[in-house]
């Protein structure tokens, strides 16, 4: 899993990248293996007026599914951060598993549709007169 991560309007130091990076290894981690890349946008709003500006938002794409985009606004940078990846980490997941129901609902309906097996015959029911083989129905 491939982690970018940008900064807009702010220096983005090698400490917040660092936790991002580590913040989100961690809630993605389990699906790890059907996510293509990741990318994160760290934006500060107002620029240094203050108030709840910091702006965090995740792009997330999937192996067979539309991107998954989280994000959220907050005081501070790091509450922003935990907040989107813990919202990121519960997204993913549920569109992983409906994906993955999905493709089971599909191969059991699939599995319905084929035809039936013919069944062996019955060598019991089977008897020889002077023409050949006679089958009893």
């Amino acid at each position: 899993m491939k982690i970018k991560v940008q900064a807009r309007r702010f220096a983005l130091t090698k400490s917040l990248k660092e936790y991002v990076k580590r913040r989100l290894n961690f809630a993605l981690d389990p699906r790890g293996n059907d996510i293509q890349q990741v990318t994160v946008t760290l934006s500060d709003v107002n620029g240094p007026k203050g108030g709840e500006d910091k702006h965090c938002q995740v792009l997330v794409k999937i192996n067979g599914q539309n991107d998954v985009v989280v994000s959220d606004k907050q005081a501070d940078m790091y509450a922003a951060i935990d907040k989107v990846a813990g919202r990121t980490s519960r997204t993913v997941s549920r569109r992983i598993e409906r994906l993955q129901d999905k493709t089971t609902r599909l191969k059991a309906s699939l599995h319905k549709m084929r035809a039936p097996k013919k069944m062996p015959r019955d060598i019991y029911e089977e008897y020889e007169n002077e023409y050949g083989y006679y089958r009893h129905a």
